[in-house]
């Protein structure tokens, strides 16, 4: 019956999922990636710095050879020009993205877990069955059900997104902020 897969989905995400235990592990994974994930921005930003340079100095030694006579401005080098300060505000507006991204990103701390599950579990407890079954539904991926076992599946990015307070699932349900 329906109501029995609930009641039993709901405690196996409370016993298995918002466990210190547990949570431990996830922030651990979580820890990991978004380690991965700066030395991959740390690689972006070290080479769009030094596209947006190299672009200036190109454009500054064609400005100075256009300022000197040695070359004339002709419509090929305009063309030149123009292609290289595109590539430079290209690679600055990328610049300007990773940065404002790396601004709004939040670290997910050990406190900042144990508030997640506190209020999960409160929510789990006392939310109506709507209320619960998008709460679910925000860190929860899919469920599978066959004669033997039911699997509860979800993604750590999607977690850690929810407890990052950058809820991605349903409208209706509430940042963990």
């Amino acid at each position: 019956p329906m109501s029995k897969l609930d009641d039993m989905i709901l405690q196996n995400v409370k016993d298995r999922l918002l466990v210190p235990e547990r949570l431990s592990q996830i922030l651990e994974a979580i820890e990991e990636r978004q380690s991965r994930k700066h030395q991959a921005v740390a690689d972006r930003l070290r080479a769009l710095r030094g596209e947006i340079a190299d672009n200036k100095e190109k454009l500054t030694r064609l400005y100075r050879a256009i300022e000197e006579g040695v070359v004339e401005l002709d419509a090929d080098l305009k063309g030149r020009i123009q292609s290289l300060k595109n590539a430079r505000d290209i690679a600055q507006a990328s610049l300007d993205r990773i940065g404002e991204q790396a601004r709004a990103h939040t670290e997910i701390t050990p406190e900042r877990l144990e508030r997640f599950a506190a209020r999960m579990r409160d929510k789990l407890e006392t939310g109506d069955t709507q209320a619960r079954k998008a709460y679910l539904r925000s860190v929860i991926s899919r469920i599978e059900v066959d004669d033997e076992k039911v699997r509860i599946i979800g993604e750590k990015d999607n977690l850690a997104e929810v407890i990052a307070g950058r809820v991605t699932g349903p409208e209706n349900v509430s940042g963990f902020v």
